[in-house]
C-alpha cells in the first residue's frame, strides 16, 4: 500500500507523529529540489534512515565517531555482498560479528535519523510517498528477526523532539552546517544553499532571533496553516492528460476529446474560484488513473483539497491525516463494472467505522441497478455515477464530459450541507487549538467547546495521590458565568473505576458513572447529577495522561454529543500537548545558555 503527498499539506512532523501513534511499518521516502531522503518505520520505531541522497551513511557515521574503524567498515560490506538474499542491515552485520558496540551503534542510528529529519525540516517544500509494510523487504533496510531487532529500534516521538530541538538550535546559531560534521561531512560539500538556511544577520551584538518568534516556531506555525490547494499540479500537464483520454477512447470524438482536455487541464476561468474555501477535504480511492485525475482537477478548480490513492487499505492512514484539519472529509470509493458485487455493499458498511467522513459511491448504472438500494441502505451518504465502457461503450466519452461538468456543482452541495453549527463549533475549536502554546490555552479551548454540550464540567490535574481540580463551569455557579478557578476540591484517584481507567489507557470515555454503594467523593462535593452519563477528556503528555475534564449534564437530561468529534479533539489536543511541553523544554533550555553565557556567570 502507497500514500502521496505533499509537505506543505502534510508536515513531516505531522506523520512521524502519525506513524509512530498508529505503529506502523513502512519506508517514508521525501523528495524536493535538494534530492530525496528515506525514513525507515517499523511498528511506529525508526529503524533507519538514507540522508539527503544517501551523502551520509550508517557505516560513515560510526567511523567518523570512532565507534569501527575503516577496515571494520571494508569487512562488514564485503560479509554483505557475499550474503546473497541473506543481506542484513550494516549495523546488525557489526553487531553480529562483535565490530561494535551495541551503544555506540544505536547512537549512530540516532544520529543518521536526526540530521536527516533536520535537514529535511529546512525543506521549503517538497513531496513525500509512505509505502506502509515494506520496511521488510525494502534493499538495505531488511529488518533482522534476530535476537538485535530491540537493539535497533528508537522511539519516533523521542527523536522527532530531540531533532526538533536541535533544528532550533542550530538555526539560531546560524550553524545548520555542523549537524552534518558527526559524519565528517562539511558545509562545502553540499553548499550554504543547498542547506536551505543561511546564518542570521548580527547588528550591534543583537540578533534579530530576539526579536521574533524562533524559525521552530515559525515552522510549527506555518505547517499548521493548512492549504487548500496542492502547489503540485502536474496530473493536470497537458500531455499527461491528453494520454489519458486517448488511452481511454481511443475511438471517442476529437471534439468531446477536446473538451474533457479543456475542462481537466485547461486554465481556470476567470472568478470561478469561490472566494471562501468550501471547507471540505476529497479523498478518492481508485485505480483508474483518469477518474483520478478528474477528481483531482475539479477538486483544484474548486479550491478543494484532494489526495488520491488506488488501495482502500490507505483510507485509514489518510483520514487520520486530515482528521485535525478544520475540513469536512469525503470519501469517494470508485465502484467499478467488474466489481459490482455484493462485497461492494460489505465494503460500503466496513466504511461506517469513519463516521467523522462522508462515504459517497461513485458507481455505473450495471451497480445500480442491482446494488444501489442495498449500498444506501449500509449507511453511504450518496451514490453519484460514473462515466463506464461496459455499461455505455458509444456514449462513456460524453458521460465523462458531463461527470466532470457537474462535480463541481455537487462538491458545492457537499459543503453547504456540512455548514451545520455542530461542525462550525468543532471547526471552530480546532481552529483555535492551533493557536494554543501551553496546556492551560488547549485546556480552555476545550472547555469552551465542552459548555455548549454539558452542564458542568472540572478539570482534574493528575497527581501521584489524588485528583486536583484547577477550573470548571456550573459547578460554583450557572455555567453561563463561564470558566472559572475552582480551589479546594481534592478527590482520591480511585474515586471512581472510570477514572482510573481512562488515567491508565488513555482514551477517552463517555457513559455512565461507575456503580458504586457509597457516594463518590466527587459527587459528595459537588452533587450527584440526575443523568447517570458523563465524560471523561484525557489531556495527554508523552503517553501519559497529566490531566482530565469531567463533564456531565447534572439535572438536565443528557443530550447526544458528536462522539467522533470529541474522539477527534482528543487526537488533536495530544499532538498540541506535546508540541506545547517542547517548547516548554526549549525554552528553558534557551534560558539556561543565555544564564550561562552571561557576563560573571
Amino acid at each position: 500500500m502507497s500514500l502521496n503527498g505533499d509537505l506543505e499539506h502534510f508536515p513531516i512532523i505531522d506523520v512521524i507523529q502519525l506513524l509512530h501513534g498508529s505503529r506502523k511499518s513502512g519506508v517514508f521516502k521525501l523528495s524536493s529540489e535538494k534530492g530525496e531522503s528515506q525514513l525507515v518505520f517499523h511498528d511506529g520505531d525508526l529503524v533507519s534512515a538514507n540522508f539527503l541522497n544517501s551523502r551520509v551513511r550508517i557505516g560513515q557515521v560510526l567511523v567518523s565517531a570512532g565507534a569501527i574503524t575503516e577496515e571494520q567498515l571494508a569487512e562488514a560490506l564485503d560479509i554483505q555482498t557475499n550474503a546473497g538474499d541473506e543481506r542484513k542491515p550494516l549495523v546488525i552485520t557489526l553487531l553480529e560479528h562483535d565490530m561494535v558496540d551495541e551503544t555506540a551503534a544505536y547512537n549512530g542510528i540516532e544520529s543518521l535519523i536526526e540530521m536527516t529529519i533536520v535537514e529535511v525540516l529546512t525543506w521549503k517544500e517538497g513531496h513525500f510517498s509512505l509505502d506502509i509494510g515494506k520496511s521488510n523487504n525494502v534493499d538495505g533496510y531488511h529488518f533482522s528477526r534476530t535476537k538485535f531487532p530491540q537493539r535497533i529500534l528508537l522511539n519516533a516521538q523521542g527523536i522527532l523532539m530531540e531533532s526538533l530541538r536541535i533544528f532550533d538550535e542550530k538555526v539560531r546559531d546560524g550553524t545548520m552546517g555542523e549537524i552534518l560534521s558527526i559524519a565528517g561531512v562539511s558545509n562545502l560539500d553540499l553548499g550554504e544553499e543547498q542547506l536551505g538556511i543561511s546564518a542570521p544577520v548580527i547588528t550591534s551584538g543583537v540578533s534579530d532571533q530576539d526579536e521574533k518568534p524562533s524559525l521552530l516556531q515559525q515552522l510549527l506555525a506555518e505547517q499548521r496553516d493548512m492549504i487548500r490547494r496542492c502547489s503540485d499540479h502536474s496530473y493536470r500537464e497537458v500531455g499527461a492528460v491528453k494520454k489519458l483520454i486517448v488511452d481511454e477512447f481511443p475511438q471517442g470524438e476529437k471534439e468531446q476529446k477536446r473538451q474533457l482536455l479543456s475542462l481537466l487541464a485547461g486554465p481556470v476561468p476567470e472568478g470561478h474560484v469561490p472566494d471562501a474555501p468550501l471547507g471540505i477535504a476529497v479523498i478518492v480511492i481508485t485505480r483508474s488513473p483518469l477518474l483520478s485525475t478528474m477528481f483531482r482537477s475539479i477538486c483544484y478548480q474548486e479550491g478543494v483539497y484532494a489526495v488520491s490513492s488506488d488501495n482502500i487499505a490507505s483510507l485509514d492512514i489518510n483520514v487520520r491525516l486530515l482528521l485535525c484539519q478544520a475540513l469536512q472529509l469525503v470519501v469517494f470509493l470508485d465502484a467499478p463494472h467488474e466489481d459490482a458485487t455484493q462485497d461492494t455493499v460489505q465494503l460500503c458498511k466496513d466504511l461506517q467505522k469513519y463516521p467523522q467522513a462522508s462515504i459517497v459511491l461513485v458507481a455505473c448504472a450495471h451497480f445500480w441497478t442491482t446494488l444501489g438500494l442495498q449500498a444506501l441502505s449500509s449507511g453511504i451518504r450518496s451514490i453519484i455515477p460514473r462515466p463506464c465502457k461496459e455499461c455505455a461503450e458509444e456514449t462513456s466519452l460524453q458521460q465523462a464530459v458531463a461527470f466532470c461538468s457537474g462535480l463541481g456543482a455537487f462538491l458545492r452541495t457537499l459543503s453547504a450541507e456540512y455548514g451545520s453549527s455542530v461542525d462550525q463549533r468543532f471547526f471552530a475549536c480546532i481552529s483555535r487549538l492551533r493557536s494554543c502554546k501551553t496546556r492551560g490555552e488547549i485546556t480552555d479551548a476545550i472547555l469552551d467547546y465542552l459548555i455548549a454540550l454539558f452542564e458542568r464540567a472540572i478539570v482534574f490535574l493528575v497527581t501521584e495521590s489524588e485528583l486536583v481540580a484547577e477550573h470548571s463551569f456550573g459547578v460554583m455557579g450557572e455555567k453561563g458565568e463561564g470558566v472559572v478557578p475552582l480551589d479546594n476540591l481534592r478527590i482520591p484517584l480511585d474515586d471512581q473505576p472510570v477514572f482510573e481507567d481512562v488515567i491508565k489507557n488513555g482514551q477517552m470515555y463517555y457513559g455512565f458513572h461507575s456503580d458504586s454503594t457509597c457516594p463518590h467523593q466527587l459527587y459528595r462535593a459537588v452533587g450527584r447529577p440526575d443523568s447517570p452519563e458523563m465524560l471523561v477528556f484525557p489531556l495527554v503528555c508523552a503517553n501519559s495522561v497529566v490531566a482530565f475534564i469531567y463533564a456531565d449534564f447534572e439535572s438536565k437530561p443528557a443530550s447526544s454529543p458528536s462522539l467522533h468529534h470529541l474522539d477527534a479533539l482528543v487526537q488533536y489536543t495530544t499532538a498540541q500537548i506535546s508540541v506545547s511541553a517542547y517548547r516548554g523544554k526549549l525554552k528553558l533550555l534557551l534560558e539556561q545558555q543565555r544564564m550561562q553565557g552571561a557576563p560573571g556567570s
